[in-house]
């Protein structure tokens, strides 16, 4: 109706012919390739190309600046590429667009807590407090299509050494056995793993200083001792302990299944099975060279039950020990966790 007076039938049809073209019109090319760039970025993510996915996020991200999903994305590639100012910088502008999203408020949480014991470690306490555990809001709901992510972030040493130091492993305590000279075998093992894979500085002293016939207690009180290595050797840190390896025969009767010759069913038989247990234990702790003092002190161990009753010892030593090297060596050495993120797709 136009002043007062009701359309003719020319008019209307002109305008409804106006309306459906302008609804048949395509949606503009630039959100058509805005569409393709971040399905890339969300396949570049799963493959952990995180350098291309930052770089499609970021090319979008001018034209869709309101995008809670995007800014977490972008945080969550911060996070893989060691990025820790720029990660916590996104999820903040993520929260603030989306404060109720579970997805961000998980992430930044996950986060949060990494990048504190990154600050505990470091001793920094002029960092603000702003850092502490995000809380869930109770209204957190779960929006958009997302996927899973593996991040690696790294875990400081236990001990707060600069990676250069030289280390010095001497004898260990141990239980004597009739079938391997454990304390030999440990030293060499730890010896080559702690030059194979951290940067330190390891002293190839042979024979390896023996320890005083002491209790654990006074050896590791025995400052004098500790002092006179580094003074003789010139070791930063000192790795000792208490070790121990043991065999047991543990064949016996036991439920077996095996094949019958005559039906070519399983069936199940006890019989007589032959097998040893293997015991492993070792106490391990680090001495500061120049002052003597123990540094840190832990207690490992593992066991391992073999068919047969003529296994080599020397190979389930080391097949042990190679389960706690790892452990070992984050004690001086940074190591690499996986976590989990989530990302949104598009």
């Amino acid at each position: 109706m136009r002043d007062g007076k009701p359309l003719n039938a020319r008019t209307f049809l002109l305008a409804l012919l106006v309306y459906f073209v302008f609804c048949s019109l395509p949606v503009p090319a630039v959100k058509k390739a805005d569409r393709k760039t971040l399905a890339f970025a969300a396949d570049m993510a799963q493959a952990g190309s995180w350098h291309e996915a930052t770089f499609r996020w970021t090319h979008v991200l001018p034209r869709d600046e309101s995008n809670a999903h995007l800014y977490n994305n972008l945080a969550v590639a911060a996070e893989a590429l060691g990025k820790w100012d720029e990660a916590e910088s996104r999820y903040r502008q993520a929260l603030e667009l989306e404060s109720d999203n579970f997805h961000i408020q998980e992430n930044h949480r996950r986060f949060s807590i990494f990048r504190e014991r990154l600050r505990r470690h470091s001793g920094d306490e002029d960092e603000p407090d702003d850092r502490t555990t995000p809380p869930f809001s109770g209204n957190a709901k779960r929006k958009g299509k997302t996927f899973r992510v593996t991040v690696s972030l790294p875990t400081p040493p236990r001990l707060k050494v600069a990676g250069t130091e030289s280390i010095l492993v001497i004898s260990f305590l141990d239980d004597e056995t009739r079938f391997l000279d454990i304390n030999r075998e440990m030293v060499r093992y730890l010896r080559s793993a702690f030059r194979n894979r951290t940067e330190h500085k390891i002293l190839d002293v042979v024979p390896p200083p023996a320890v005083p016939e002491q209790t654990i207690e006074d050896l590791l009180a025995n400052a004098e001792f500790w002092k006179h290595l580094h003074r003789e050797y010139g070791a930063d840190l000192i790795v000792s302990g208490v070790l121990g390896f043991d065999r047991e025969d543990v064949s016996g009767y036991q439920p077996v299944d095996v094949v019958s010759s005559t039906t070519g069913q399983k069936i199940r038989r006890t019989q007589f099975v032959e097998q040893e247990k293997f015991s492993y234990h070792v106490e391990i702790f680090f001495i500061d060279g120049p002052t003597g003092k123990p540094l840190y002190r832990d207690r490992l161990q593992r066991s391992a039950i073999i068919r047969g009753s003529q296994n080599d010892p020397i190979t389930t030593f080391f097949d042990l020990s190679d389960t706690i090297s790892a452990e070992i060596l984050a004690i001086v050495k940074t190591r690499m966790r996986p976590d989990t993120r989530t990302v949104f797709k598009y």
